[in-house]
């Protein structure tokens, strides 16, 4: 076993956080069962101008991010995107979905696409808050 007083801690790169991450979802994979991958995006002229980033563990579907490009908002991708995973999840017997949003970002949207809130943090990014969402899909 390594002396943890002569090992040190650096910042890390794109590519040294991606190895965490990689090393975390191995060492989690034999506790999230029976996971699926729902992420899609849109392409408009060969660029990705929207995308949905999520996949779900046992009952849950869990939205990572979901991005529309500043030109294309307005124009339904956002919910084109979100409707899809959770249609795709609903059909993969997945009965919920959990995601989480700032407040300079789209909680409005996501209250109108049908999710309820479950608590907020509030100034916890300088004056904006981190809202918490959940949907059942049943």
């Amino acid at each position: 076993m390594e002396d943890s007083r002569n090992l040190m801690v650096k910042p890390s790169s794109e590519a040294q956080q991606e190895e965490v991450h990689r090393r975390l979802r191995e060492y989690n994979r034999p506790f999230f069962k029976d996971e699926k991958d729902f992420s899609f995006h849109v392409e408009h002229d060969g660029r990705i101008v929207a995308g949905i980033v999520a996949g779900s563990t046992y009952q849950t579907l869990e939205v990572d991010f979901l991005f529309v490009d500043e030109d294309f908002r307005g124009q339904g991708l956002g919910s084109l995107l979100l409707r899809t995973a959770e249609d795709r999840a609903r059909a993969a017997g997945i009965r919920h979905v959990l995601l989480n949003t700032y407040s300079f970002q789209a909680p409005g949207f996501y209250r109108k696409e049908g999710y309820t809130e479950l608590f907020r943090i509030d100034n916890c990014l300088g004056p904006h808050s981190q809202h918490f969402f959940w949907k059942d899909l049943a």
